[in-house]
């Protein structure tokens, strides 16, 4: 299913998030459709939003919760003319990978599983959906707090947030790997000005991640019944 994902992500073209009007699925000769069975969704909440308007999400009970991507992430660096603490380019490294991992997979859990009705579970099952997401892009606020990024002396920086994040979801049948749902959205991380260190910004991410994890949560129980 993923590299399958990976190619129809691509394909997913940017909107503005509409609010206060109910979204509705594009159907007839004029729907936007792309791979095959993916229908755009007006006024969604996300940036973006396809699926498929004849998938039975009912049957899903369970979730098969993939490993978030993070090897392709477009870094958009801090500017360096409105601030003096770049030295070097803002880059991902193994650590960071693994944390923004584990931080999206533990708010996955806990919005689907803890407070949810989705169990989560390890294998494929004919009333299990597949959850596959990649982060696209980051843009962080300022330098990274690495100890050798921020300029010698500098020893608070204050930013608007820890930066923006991008995302793509995939929704899936876990046993035919046929996508049902296709998400891509983008968040700034506060809007509320503060120190920027390590410490604010991972609490600034997993602000970020527990939010797409509730609003999928709260979509994924309507779309297969469990609230009305």
């Amino acid at each position: 299913m993923l590299n399958r994902f990976f190619l129809s992500a691509a394909t997913l073209a940017l909107v503005s998030a509409c609010s206060g009007t109910p979204p509705t699925v594009q159907t007839g000769e004029d729907a936007e459709v792309i791979g095959d069975n993916l229908h755009r969704v007006d006024n969604s909440r996300a940036d973006a939003a396809y699926i498929d308007p004849q998938a039975d999400f009912s049957k899903y009970t369970k979730i098969l919760l993939r490993p978030l991507g993070v090897d392709n992430v477009e870094i958009v660096q801090p500017d360096r003319t409105t601030s003096a603490v770049n030295r070097r380019d803002w880059e991902l490294t193994d650590k960071d990978r693994e944390s923004l991992q584990q931080i999206y997979h533990d708010a996955m859990v806990k919005q689907l599983q803890e407070k949810g009705d989705f169990e989560i579970v390890a294998a494929p099952a004919d009333d299990v959906l597949e959850i596959g997401a990649i982060i696209t892009g980051i843009a962080p606020s300022a330098a990274k707090d690495d100890g050798q990024s921020r300029t010698v002396g500098r020893s608070y920086v204050v930013t608007e947030g820890a930066g923006a994040i991008a995302v793509a979801v995939a929704f899936g049948d876990s046993e035919t790997g046929e996508i049902l749902a296709l998400i891509k959205d983008s968040r700034t991380s506060s809007t509320h000005w503060g120190l920027n260190n390590s410490v604010s910004n991972r609490a600034d991410v997993q602000r970020v991640f527990t939010s797409w994890a509730m609003q999928i949560n709260t979509s994924l129980a309507k779309i297969t019944g469990k609230t009305e």
